[in-house]
């Protein structure tokens, strides 16, 4: 195979420490990539991460007034307002002189696709990964009309649905996490642009073990990110207490990126412990019932569903959240229905020895199989 010279293009670090379902894709993209081709890396951000791949890296510092400027031009012009807060002139610049170096050009996320210079004749592929006017659609409908983020977000929205249909047309190429969340959406109309991709992700060491003392359930995932965010504050109040009645001793556990009023906020409620980010996970996994992923708002994959079963711990999905995952239910996974139901799984796998043992072991088989790294990227190394 003849060696591309690729760029990759992003509006956060891959390379760093934060943890992200973005950022993760993000740096598997580049480090797949870059055993066949010679991949350069551009990214703006608040702080530089260390360089982790081989290709050049050339990070910008996101400026304060080229933000506002964008925001205020993106009002104007009727498109998304991210396409302002994530603005860099720097990386504009750097695009408008340099596209011409590379075969390929990849812009992950469609915040970066304002970069894409008109004149480019190379491959342009939108790494879009998901739906974000489905997403916003539905934190729409969660939020109250007296909330002014209801406002705020149906107005992105509408403005990032017309911005998906613009960049369709730009692309000759468009990755996804899962096709489900393009079906019955009248985005793409040549179907063939659209390839789905997985979110690929290794097995850690198997530490899960069944004891009825085990006392913790796992939360995993950005607490920054609204829909997480809402899901956390929804069981540490509403569905932990009722757990609690049974077995007073069981904790909700919650790591991830949050900002210290929400740390400082969650931690106040009985049985919750939010501990931030932490990079090493085996310990805090120890002793655990299982990880849940409770989304009400989702599009694409989870990666906190593949995190849990990665170290063999059992976990509990909500139906939508479960949709774009290729585990089996009931053999691979555990999906609930509603709050009750949720409560109950949670009862059962507390004291259920046989069926958490099955979910365990099935799961850490299957994420062995079904997402394994070199087998979902050998369709990125082929429409390169």
């Amino acid at each position: 195979m003849e060696k591309k010279k690729i760029l990759f293009v992003t509006t956060r670090s891959p390379f760093s420490n934060i943890f992200s379902g973005d950022r993760y894709r993000a740096k598997q993209i580049i480090e797949n990539l870059e055993k066949k081709h010679n991949v350069d890396v551009v990214y703006s951000d608040n702080s530089r991460s260390l360089k982790t791949n081989r290709g050049k890296n050339f990070f910008f510092k996101r400026k304060f007034l080229d933000r506002i400027k964008r925001i205020l031009t993106c009002l104007i012009t009727f498109k998304p307002l991210q396409l302002g807060y994530f603005y860099s002139s720097d990386i504009d610049n750097f695009l408008k002189k340099n596209h011409n170096n590379y075969n390929t050009i990849i812009f992950h996320l469609i915040r970066s696709a304002q970069y894409l210079p008109e004149e480019f004749k190379g491959k342009k592929i939108l790494e879009m990964t998901d739906l974000i006017s489905s997403n916003y659609r539905q934190v729409v409908k969660s939020l109250s009309f007296l909330n002014p983020m209801f406002y705020i977000y149906s107005l992105e929205r509408f403005l990032v649905k017309k911005y998906e249909i613009y960049c369709a047309d730009k692309f000759d190429k468009i990755i996804c996490v899962s096709k489900n969340d393009f079906k019955n959406i009248n985005i793409i109309k040549n179907k063939k642009l659209l390839i789905g991709i997985p979110n690929p992700h290794k097995n850690n060491k198997y530490i899960y073990s069944f004891k009825s003392s085990n006392y913790k359930i796992m939360f995993i995932g950005n607490i920054k990110y609204l829909p997480n965010k809402k899901s956390c504050y929804s069981f540490a109040n509403k569905i932990l207490p009722k757990i609690n009645i049974h077995y007073p001793n069981v904790e909700f556990h919650i790591v991830g990126h949050v900002d210290a009023i929400d740390k400082f906020l969650l931690n106040r409620i009985k049985n919750t412990y939010c501990h931030g980010t932490i990079n090493k996970l085996d310990n805090i996994i120890k002793n655990s019932i299982c990880g849940i992923c409770n989304l009400n708002i989702a599009t694409g994959l989870q990666n906190k569903i593949l995190t849990y079963i990665s170290y063999g711990l059992p976990c509990i999905s909500s139906e939508l959240s479960y949709k774009n995952t290729f585990l089996v239910r009931n053999r691979e996974i555990l999906v609930y229905k509603n709050e009750r139901h949720l409560i109950d799984l949670i009862k059962v796998l507390k004291r259920n020895k046989k069926l958490s043992k099955k979910i365990s072991k099935y799961s850490y088989l299957a994420l062995k199989r079904k997402y394994n790294k070199k087998k979902i990227f050998t369709v990125y190394n082929k429409i390169i």
